[in-house]
């Protein structure tokens, strides 16, 4: 039965038994539906495949896997992207190493930070899915708590078994491995590779079930942003995570049976540059945005259009604003550094504020420091950070959200806006004041005490600033780029400013904080599970 068949297909089956079929030579004989029968069986060229919809272990991966981290999740909505017609010389330059290139080559896409590596990678994902070539990706963010490498390899294993050009080829075997040994999850990040990735690849290399017409690719942004906040081994350091999950890949580009391009962008960080230029030599090509892909012009695009969008929204006519010398000085002031115009553009368009006011006070920042790259973006900074009622206590406020958002990444992943609030404030209403002039540079939940809060515990909360779990009550605060928490952990950036404001300060105060939130809750329920008359 079915030898020789192509393309057929059997339905309202029951009770069918595939392994009793004589397939030799049959091509795509698909098994489906009938009341009794739940699997889908897929006979391809002779290669038989039983897929479980509700397979356990596909269940046991996707638990295992960070979602967050791929570049079409809901997490990353707001992640930047190639503005219309720029960034156009450095993307044609990666297609056309993905043309060309061998497949077990990797191509290492660096700059500085704010160059705009992320919003590229995220382009260039988009370009891929959309051609079928994106067989897998992973962006790591610290600005989105998304830095662990514990969900690295699972995380592509599952995009590899889901893709249509793939699936066919490593899903049983994947899962099959999943069955037969549910501890790989615990296993290195190596080991992980091997049974996950690579074994099932090796089992059909050279078979016909997986011969792409494209290049495919799989695209790693944000290397440098991976770090693990505990460790077993306390010797351990970013560094070395960072270089174990490049060492991760070039072990697989090495393997034969490895059919995909790499594409990783991150900082030119000094290990991550030694790594290629020692232990991956003949692997690698360098993509490096300097001067030589225009930056300046596509910032000045890019500026105009959002110009151009904002004029008739606020209904301003655009010829009497902003002026040709405003928009130069902004292009040269950014240096090559998209996140400057994009951090320049949110103050601009602050709710409430006027945005003719907004763009002056941005034209008059100055810098004095001329050997600090960042000089200019310090400025904007500190600039937007003392227009704050407050400057001090707000930077004393960020600094926080920073350490407990580090703190709270290792288990359960940020602390909500409300538990934030509740644990800070020291009168009601402090938070909005400190924080809600900052949209240009920290992500502000609409509603971080619902009516929920006033019903469960009304006047209490005024006594009970935190020792509440994270319930999830409205979502976390959110820092837009990696460069803003750079800058508040520099001593000689923000620390520079904001004297006053140094890390012992900062986790003395939450220690301070904590320890009132702990007095107040034992007092609370004291009155509420004490003895009664």
């Amino acid at each position: 039965m079915f030898d020789n068949a192509s393309h057929s297909t059997v339905g309202n089956a029951t009770q069918v038994n595939a392994r009793a079929y004589n397939r030799s030579g049959s091509s795509n004989v698909n098994v489906s539906g009938g009341g009794q029968y739940s699997n889908n069986v897929e006979i391809h060229a002779g290669v038989y495949q039983e897929i479980r919809g509700d397979d356990p272990s596909l269940k046991e991966l996707y638990a295992h896997i960070a979602v967050g981290c791929m570049h079409n999740s809901a997490a990353r909505v707001d992640a930047p992207k190639c503005h219309e017609e720029t960034r156009t010389a450095v993307q044609d330059d990666i297609f056309s190493w993905m043309s060309r290139g061998a497949p077990d080559e990797v191509l290492w896409l660096t700059g500085p930070a704010g160059a705009g590596k992320s919003a590229i990678m995220g382009t260039v994902c988009d370009r891929l899915k959309e051609s079928g070539q994106l067989a897998a990706n992973f962006f790591f963010a610290e600005y989105l708590g998304k830095t662990s490498k514990g969900s690295f390899v699972t995380t592509l294993a599952y995009q590899l078994q889901r893709h249509p050009h793939i699936r066919e080829s490593i899903s049983q075997p994947m899962l099959a491995a999943i069955r037969h040994d549910p501890a790989v999850f615990e296993m290195s990040l190596k080991e992980q590779t091997e049974i996950l990735i690579l074994q099932p690849l090796r089992s059909f290399r050279g078979h016909t079930s997986f011969s792409p017409t494209l290049p495919m690719a799989i695209v790693i942004d944000g290397v440098d942003e991976c770090r693990e906040l505990t460790y077993g081994n306390s010797s351990r350091s970013r560094q070395d995570d960072q270089l174990e999950v490049l060492s991760i890949i070039l072990h697989a580009v090495n393997d034969p049976s490895f059919p995909f391009r790499v594409i990783v962008a991150s900082r030119p960080e000094t290990w991550i540059r030694r790594f290629f230029t020692d232990k991956a030599a003949s692997k690698f090509t360098e993509i490096f945005l300097d001067n030589k892909y225009g930056p300046d012009d596509d910032i000045l695009l890019f500026l105009k259009s959002k110009f151009s969008a904002l004029c008739r929204r606020c209904g301003i006519d655009p010829s009497t604003w902003p002026s040709e010398d405003g928009i130069e000085k902004l292009v040269a002031d950014a240096s090559g550094q998209f996140i400057y115009v994009a951090t320049v553009l949110r103050f601009i368009d602050t709710p409430g504020r006027s945005p003719h006011a907004q763009l002056d006070i941005v034209l008059k920042i100055k810098s004095q420091d001329t050997s600090n790259p960042f000089a200019v973006l310090d400025a904007l900074y500190t600039s937007i950070l003392r227009l704050s009622l407050d400057p001090e206590t707000t930077v004393l406020w960020l600094k926080s959200v920073q350490l407990l958002q580090q703190f709270e990444r290792g288990m359960s992943g940020h602390p909500s806006a409300w538990t934030v609030n509740r644990l800070l404030e020291s009168h009601a209403g402090q938070a909005e004041a400190l924080l809600g002039g900052l949209p240009s540079l920290i992500h502000i939940p609409e509603d971080t005490t619902t009516q929920t809060d006033s019903q469960c515990y009304g006047s209490r909360l005024e006594v009970l600033p935190s020792v509440l779990p994270n319930v999830g009550w409205g979502t976390s605060y959110g820092f837009y780029h990696k460069s803003f928490l750079d800058y508040l952990g520099d001593t000689s950036r923000c620390g520079a400013a904001f004297p006053g404001v140094d890390g012992g300060n900062v986790t003395r105060w939450i220690q301070g904080r904590l320890i009132q939130a702990l007095l107040c809750g034992y007092m609370l329920l004291s009155l509420l599970c004490g003895p009664r008359s």
